[in-house]
């Protein structure tokens, strides 16, 4: 599978945002196969002309320097190894705004299993570089029909000069990102096809079909929806787009499909995509909601239903979310809860949403205070999102510690063994925030032992990650051991 990265400078940013001094760029690869060279990657990098540090050349022009370094290991042996340094177009005025630039690698590699590396360095400054590591895998079996990576691409023009960005008689620029902001109309990408020749036959005729859908329930968007007659070949391509200027915010897949005569799918590629498009209507999976669990509920549950869903929204419904309520607009208040809900559970939405509000109350039985709602507080949010801990370890009073709980989960999505701290430090108003988590994504804090014992009265020691007493010792230990 691969995956988008971003490389960012701004301090205080989280998720796929990484930090990387003040550079800040895109980058993202593919796999495709060639029936005469074998498998290869691509790799697709995008720097942000203005991050970029820029040197007096011998020209008397300016220019940026970035050093990459890619590195495909299997265990600790290194299988390939590429480094080299990207340069900027050259500037004639050091105070002008300076043009995005990108880069493309093409590099053969052997099917397998790797761990994929990447390094990225501004060398006009003195920043450390950048360095994310990734699990890749490269499987083109020759016995079955399938399909390539998804390449999203951002401009093309048909190729006059071939070069390392030509497929299929187009230079193809790709698109580093898988957000599309709402000043984008298209999404445009090219995938490739193999062994339909092999395994249905030459000259043979079958289906490609490519659509989108929605992340959470896979339900293809009918207005999104399109398909090829091709014949078969050792490779056939597919380069096509879809207007998306009216699809709304949201989570979804770009699927493309081979199938036979029978329709029976031969192979599947899907590539994740979010989309923001406040403008837009939001897409009802199903136009039935007058007749639905929502057509009761008045304008005040709404509002507070609405916002007790945020701790397992997307980034964009959260947004999306916002906009109603401030809107006030009853209509499409009701709409967004009913098609939030049908795109967890088609079948039964009501019994989905009457399954979480006993959640809600849980925590609003555990959790609430005189300021916030159950849902609303760390603790609440953290048990809405992933359900109650593995364990759960309260130290309501003990002596030189602020009240703190460690809350331990067995798996979390794809991760094992995470854990949370929480605690609060205005002692006696049940407002536990969050201290420490390994969770990715939340806050991770090398000093949470000195913060949990700055009630015993000494100074607190920002740079300290313990004072080595034998109760911050125990705290430590309940955290990295918890029963």
């Amino acid at each position: 599978m691969k995956k988008h990265f971003t490389l960012l400078l701004f301090i205080g940013l989280i998720s796929t945002n990484i930090f990387a001094g003040n550079l800040k760029a895109y980058f993202t690869f593919c796999t495709f196969n060639s029936p005469e060279k074998g498998s290869y990657i691509e790799t697709y990098l995008s720097i942000v002309g203005n991050s970029a540090s820029y040197k007096k050349t011998a020209q008397n022009t300016f220019q940026s320097e970035i050093e990459i370094t890619l590195i495909f290991k299997q265990g600790e042996e290194i299988k390939k190894f590429k480094k080299y340094n990207l340069l900027s177009p050259e500037s004639i005025d050091s105070l002008a705004s300076k043009e995005n630039f990108i880069d493309q690698q093409r590099i053969s590699l052997d099917e397998g299993e790797y761990e994929f590396q990447i390094s990225i360095k501004d060398l006009n400054t003195n920043e450390p570089p950048f360095t994310s590591v990734q699990n890749l895998k490269i499987n083109y079996p020759k016995d079955k029909v399938n399909i390539s990576d998804i390449e999203l691409i951002e401009s093309l023009k048909k190729t006059t000069d071939k070069s390392i960005l030509s497929k299929s008689g187009y230079d193809l620029i790709p698109y580093t990102s898988d957000f599309y902001p709402e000043d984008f109309e298209k999404i445009a990408f090219y995938a490739e096809i193999y062994n339909t020749n092999k395994i249905l036959g030459a000259e043979e005729g079958f289906l490609i079909s490519y659509y989108i859908e929605t992340f959470e329930n896979k339900k293809p968007i009918n207005s999104y929806k399109n398909f090829v007659r091709e014949k078969t070949k050792d490779v056939n391509v597919l380069l096509k787009s879809f207007s998306i200027g009216n699809l709304p915010s949201g989570n979804y897949n770009l699927v493309i499909e081979a199938r036979d005569k029978k329709n029976d799918i031969l192979a599947t590629k899907r590539m994740f995509f979010q989309r923001s498009n406040p403008k837009a209507t939001p897409l009802l999976i199903h136009n039935d909601y007058l007749s639905s669990f929502v057509a009761s509920m008045d304008k005040d549950d709404l509002t507070e239903y609405i916002k007790c869903i945020e701790p397992i929204s997307s980034n964009i419904e959260i947004d999306f979310a916002q906009n109603q309520l401030n809107g006030d607009d009853e209509e499409l208040m009701r709409q967004y809860f009913y098609n939030f809900w049908i795109t967890r559970n088609e079948t039964e939405p009501e019994a989905e949403w009457n399954k979480y509000k006993g959640k809600v109350a849980t925590v609003q039985q555990l959790f609430s205070n005189q300021i916030k709602k159950g849902y609303s507080t760390d603790r609440g949010r953290v048990y809405l999102k992933y359900g109650p801990p593995n364990t759960r370890s309260q130290h309501s009073s003990e002596e030189g510690t602020y009240p703190h709980e460690i809350w331990h989960y067995y798996k979390i999505e794809e991760f094992n063994n995470k854990k949370f701290i929480f605690h609060d430090p205005n002692l006696g108003m049940n407002e536990y925030g969050i201290l420490h988590s390994n969770m990715p994504g939340y806050f991770n804090n090398p000093q949470w032992k000195t913060q949990l014992y700055g009630k015993a009265g000494r100074p607190t020691d920002m740079d300290s990650e313990s004072s080595g007493s034998l109760r911050e010792q125990r705290t430590n230990d309940r955290f990295n051991n918890p029963r």
